[in-house]
């Protein structure tokens, strides 16, 4: 059995890595019966049987309920998961947003910090997503036309100069606004709610997400996407 770990900010993070995980392992990853079980607000277990090289994976998905409660929540569990629980990798995923961008060496510093002299160092990673995890929604640009068909990147780009196609979305510093914005331009908010995060998050190209394109373009999210290839060991 192998024991994984996510540590997230909060229920949109949550509710897209369990999206994530489920298109992956049912995708050309050769896992079999996949069980997904919501914990209520604070996580979701996934249970996954890989078919070759046969393993089976217990994956918990941590919902830290805040921005600044990450790293405090795996600094106060990790010891016990790591030492007791026989967890082989813990990962927190944090956003950079509202800390300048030029923070972003020393937030992965302070992490490393905190943990490199522990015994389980080498279990843990970090991924700090720039500026915020929907800055990995808006990579796949052209997944605001399935939201409304009216939200072409030609539309977007002609009503707000927002290049979606042409633009890292790492460098915009409010990702979530950004989707606000193009949700106004067919007569929405996007204010993170559970239903829209259910919504937008179903939308999405996972496929194209996880294309050369797009982790070229999106280097935290690339760096991700690696984690979880290690975590389930895909060639």
């Amino acid at each position: 059995m192998v024991k994984v770990g996510f540590f997230v900010e909060g229920q949109t993070e949550r509710i897209f890595l369990v999206k994530y995980l489920a298109e992956y392992l049912a995708g050309e990853h050769n896992f079999s019966r996949t069980e997904i079980q919501h914990l209520g607000s604070r996580g979701t277990k996934i249970l996954t049987t890989r078919n070759y090289p046969e393993s089976n994976y217990y994956v918990l998905i941590f919902d830290c309920s805040g921005d600044g409660n990450v790293i405090p929540a795996l600094r106060d569990r990790a010891q016990n998961m790591i030492n007791q629980e026989k967890y082989q990798y813990l990962i927190a995923i944090q956003d950079l947003y509202d800390r300048p961008r030029s923070r972003k060496r020393e937030v992965i510093t302070s992490f490393n910090e905190l943990f490199s002299h522990t015994t389980y160092f080498d279990n843990l990673k970090f991924v700090l997503a720039i500026m915020e995890i929907e800055s990995w929604f808006i990579a796949d640009y052209n997944l605001f036309q399935r939201i409304n068909p009216i939200a072409t990147p030609e539309y977007i780009r002609n009503q707000l100069n927002i290049d979606v196609i042409n633009t890292n979305p790492e460098t915009h510093r409010h990702p979530s606004e950004v989707i606000n914005r193009i949700y106004q331009l067919f007569g929405q908010t996007y204010k993170k709610r559970e239903e829209q995060s259910y919504s937008i998050v179903s939308r999405i190209d996972y496929d194209f997400l996880y294309s050369d394109e797009v982790k070229n373009r999106v280097k935290s999210w690339s760096y991700f996407a690696n984690i979880v290839d290690t975590v389930f060991e895909r060639d």
